[in-house]
């Protein structure tokens, strides 16, 4: 049986949530204009991850909206660990006994991210996201020498991994556009995942790739384990 390279989105993959999205609902709590700028939060996520907004242009319209802090990031870092989707730890453990190589790679910030990809059993090494930039208040901006700051970064990433560890082939799973995109370069394959975010123009670009989509949970492990 031979061992796979597979990579994992996170937000909205291993999490049924968006976590960026969450720290800056939160953060929103008491502004005026609180439900109004929610409200442009899921239109510019929606535009992001269905690929009619460029990653950084995403993430940096997001980060306006609200200001972060320490305080609050790390608030919500702990609270993203019970966001994890049903199943997807005991899949995950099943695939590391299978041999398989396992990495997350995530357009999210690992400032958010670390403690939920630690209970999920993802080594430092095995970790791959974009970090907040910070000033002396907060948050100010993406670090964006990360390639994962824009579009053709998963990729990228990808193919680094390959190259480190002879694999001809990966696999991503995931339920964005800069997901479904990495299949282009090649030797990636993207499996779409639309148990928790369903987003009909990455459905429709998978199939024009030719690439395998998933609505279930039971659907993916029959893909990566039956």
């Amino acid at each position: 049986m031979s061992t796979r390279l597979i990579a994992f989105d996170v937000d909205s993959t291993l999490l049924t949530v968006e976590s960026l999205d969450v720290a800056i609902s939160a953060a929103l709590a008491g502004h005026p204009e609180a439900e109004a700028r929610r409200e442009a939060l899921h239109r510019i996520t929606q535009a992001g991850m269905s690929g009619e907004l460029a990653m950084a242009d995403s993430l940096a319209a997001r980060l306006k909206l609200a200001d972060l802090d320490a305080r609050r990031v790390a608030a919500i870092a702990f609270d993203l660990r019970s966001t994890i989707t049903a199943g997807m730890a005991d899949m995950l453990r099943e695939l590391r006994e299978r041999g398989d190589q396992v990495y997350a790679i995530s357009g999210g910030f690992r400032d958010l991210l670390d403690p939920v990809l630690s209970d999920l059993a993802f080594a430092p090494e095995h970790r791959f996201a974009n970090r907040f930039k910070w000033g002396k208040t907060g948050v100010e901006g993406v670090d964006t020498s990360i390639a994962l700051s824009r579009n053709g970064g998963k990729a990228e990433i990808l193919k680094r991994l390959m190259d480190q560890t002879g694999h001809a082939t990966a696999w991503l799973v995931g339920d964005g556009m800069t997901d479904c995109e990495a299949s282009d370069a090649p030797g990636i394959r993207f499996i779409g995942f639309a148990q928790n975010a369903d987003r009909p123009a990455v459905r429709a670009a998978a199939a024009q790739r030719g690439q395998v989509f998933t609505n279930t949970l039971t659907e993916l492990r029959a893909v990566l384990l039956d």
